[in-house]
């Protein structure tokens, strides 16, 4: 799959996604025309960077300790004194390979560097690959709170070979299939029903299998962002499962991993919303998510909804005081509601 999407307000953004494809990558890039490449990588890819540095020519490989706690101001300051160091300039390209925590402090990073510099996202996870990496949403956590900082700007070129997400431990992977569930039940149907038949396959990592439910986020997240860029009407359905999943996170220090938080919270933003999601839809999201072996019961210890409460009214959402919540109307249809603190309590219980 090679798509490319023109954004009228920033600059052409190209999505490659494949199997067996890294070979292509070298090209990519110097296509970009860079005067020098930098690559920026999770330590656990560490192999695999090495041999991806040698293949771009890179003056520089920086490695970071991926996960949640990488996303800190701090880390984007260091990150940029290596670039410093590297002499990078607006010329340079920066190369992310690694899960969505790598490929959003590179993203936020290189949106700030001397005003900005062109980025590359390789995600090797398929958190990354379905959604993190994808739509020019970069951020650090601020606060004990998800992405409280960040930029809307688009990588110059987003490469993904399903091929890297072999290695990844059967939970992880199985984390960025709840995103591509996500996106199906607020906006396609037909690609949900596909996500049904095609369960069985992706609990057993398929690999044709897993490059289709890639390919689909991708047409389905960068359909949205064409449209919306910024987030100031359609693109908000994306966040269906992130009201209620991102304050599980935050209550939880962030041990609770984002893929199981978006899926209990989609399961708790169905309840909460009451009558207005069909009881079809709340079982057909429900089973989907088994299927594929997602954990959905919400930990006791954090089924606390004054706690949750708390964090939840401080989402980016929050307007006058009212916290819009994003629910399916009905397979593939999106309707946005009000959430309470009695309503989310409800949910709950």
């Amino acid at each position: 799959m090679d798509r490319r999407f023109e954004f009228v307000r920033t600059a052409t953004s190209r999505v490659v996604v494949g199997r067996s494809i890294a070979p292509q990558l070298p090209a990519a890039v110097a296509a970009l025309r860079p005067d020098g490449i930098v690559l920026v990588h999770d330590e656990a890819v560490a192999p695999l960077a090495v041999r991806l540095a040698a293949e771009l020519g890179a003056r520089g490989a920086i490695p970071i300790q991926g996960g949640e706690s990488c996303k800190q101001l701090a880390r984007a300051g260091e990150l940029a004194s290596e670039l410093t160091r590297l002499r990078a300039t607006r010329g340079t390209v920066l190369v992310a390979l690694g899960g969505g925590t790598v490929t959003d402090l590179a993203g936020f990073t290189a949106a700030i560097y001397l005003r900005g510099i062109l980025c590359v996202l390789c995600p090797t996870t398929t958190l990354a690959a379905c959604d993190a990496a994808l739509g020019g949403k970069n951020g650090v956590d601020h606060g004990g709170l998800k992405n409280r900082l960040g930029t809307f700007r688009q990588p110059a070129l987003l490469f993904a070979d399903v091929d890297w997400l072999a290695t990844l431990p059967d939970p992880p992977f199985r984390e960025g299939l709840v995103e591509v569930v996500k996106k199906a039940a607020v906006l396609d149907a037909q690609h949900f029903a596909r996500l049904e038949a095609l369960a069985p396959a992706l609990a057993r990592r398929d690999p044709a299998a897993t490059l289709e439910a890639v390919e689909m986020a991708v047409a389905m997240k960068m359909g949205v962002v064409v449209a919306d860029e910024t987030e100031a009407g359609p693109r908000a359905a994306l966040n269906f499962g992130h009201t209620i999943g991102h304050a599980l996170e935050s209550l939880s220090g962030e041990t609770l991993r984002h893929g199981p938080a978006v899926a209990m919270g989609m399961l708790a933003e169905c309840r909460a919303a009451g009558g207005v999601v069909p009881k079809e839809a709340h079982s057909r999201i429900a089973a989907l998510l088994a299927l594929l072996g997602v954990d959905t019961a919400i930990p006791p210890h954090l089924a606390d909804a004054a706690a949750l409460w708390r964090f939840a009214t401080l989402d980016k959402k929050v307007r006058e005081g009212r916290l819009p919540m994003v629910v399916p109307a009905a397979i593939g249809q999106r309707t946005v509601v009000e959430l309470t603190e009695h309503a989310l309590a409800r949910a709950l219980a």
